[in-house]
């Protein structure tokens, strides 16, 4: 039989001793934190080069739903807004686009909807 007070320094120790910490979840959350980066500098990109590119009135009605490698989904309130956004592409704003975004192959599409920016319930009066 072994000593008592072996035994017991044994289990002191063990529950002395410093602990690993659980870092399982520190790598997914790091992971997440990551691609948040990433998709927030591709909008930002793509704001910034959209802006430069559409003329001033058209940036002031569209906005940006969607923006990744190969494609930029724009909102617009309507389709008259839309051909204009088409014609100003097809005017060369579609070029320059591309080329601030470094992308050749970038394409643009519209989506007729609300903005984001609209109260979805305006009050009753």
């Amino acid at each position: 039989m072994p000593d008592p007070r072996l035994l017991r320094t044994q289990r002191i120790c063990r529950e002395r001793a410093r602990r690993e910490r659980d870092v399982t979840i520190g790598r997914i959350v790091g992971d997440i934190g990551r691609q948040a980066r990433h998709d927030m500098e591709r909008a930002g990109a793509a704001a910034e080069a959209w802006t430069a590119a559409m003329p001033a009135d058209l940036v002031a009605e569209t906005w940006l739903e969607q923006a990744g490698g190969a494609q930029i989904v724009v909102g617009v309130p309507s389709s008259a807004v839309a051909f204009a956004v088409d014609r100003a592409l097809r005017l060369g704003a579609l070029a320059d686009i591309r080329l601030r975004m470094k992308s050749p192959g970038l394409r643009v599409r519209t989506r007729v909807g609300r903005s984001p920016a609209q109260d979805p319930d305006p009050p009753q009066r």
